[in-house]
């Protein structure tokens, strides 16, 4: 698919059929992962994929979804064929860069982080399977809660260093009559790009 065509189509999709999707497709789409830009080549991100009806029952309502649904609408967390916990190691990037051709670079002392790139990096895999999702003529979507840690590490037994980021939805979309009145693209307008892109210095056209 032409990737202006995989932009005009992406958007989070809050309702799904379900019939679950072809598997080599979901194995496609979890490749990506693979692809994804990662600090130093430190490769700390990392997929569970859930497609066991009770785990994802059980991921959806630790997740607050009974709360979505008492607002009008559906239970699209739960329902989603394929659930993909997108996760991040932070001891990855610091064991990578403490070795000896990145601390030739920065007099033997590990590079100061200006930003913690493994949550950058994680965020990136997250879009490319958004993306990869809908190039496979699948609808996706994506969640986190406050508490996600917590209940996502509990429930699919993630190691000690492992941070899920939040989760992915995968599956054929259905229709949603209430999705206007429920997505916040229908209520708040987008911001010109000239608020947005900035050109030399801020505020600069």
């Amino acid at each position: 698919m032409d990737f202006r065509e995989l932009l005009k189509r992406r958007r989070m999709v809050r309702s799904y059929r379900p019939d679950p999707p072809d598997p080599d497709a979901i194995d496609r789409i979890v490749r990506t992962v693979r692809r994804a830009p990662s600090g130093g080549f430190s490769q700390g991100q990392s997929l569970v994929v859930v497609t066991e009806p009770e785990l994802r029952r059980r991921i959806a309502e630790r997740a607050g979804e009974a709360d979505y649904v008492a607002g009008g609408g559906t239970p699209w967390m739960s329902t989603a064929p394929v659930q993909i916990v997108v996760c991040a190691s932070e001891r990855r990037y610091h064991e990578r860069y403490q070795k000896p051709d990145k601390l030739a670079q920065t007099g033997g002392k590990e590079v100061e982080w200006p930003v913690p790139y493994w949550f950058v990096d994680a965020g990136a895999a997250m879009m490319l399977i958004l993306m990869a999702a809908i190039d496979e003529g699948l609808g996706a979507g994506f969640f986190g809660h406050p508490e996600q840690e917590t209940f996502l590490r509990e429930l699919l037994g993630l190691p000690d260093d492992v941070v899920p980021i939040g989760v992915a939805t995968i599956g054929y979309e259905d229709a949603d009559p209430r999705a206007d009145r429920l997505t916040s693209r229908f209520t708040e307008a987008r911001r010109p790009l000239e608020q947005v892109v900035h050109r030399e210095r801020w505020g600069g056209v």
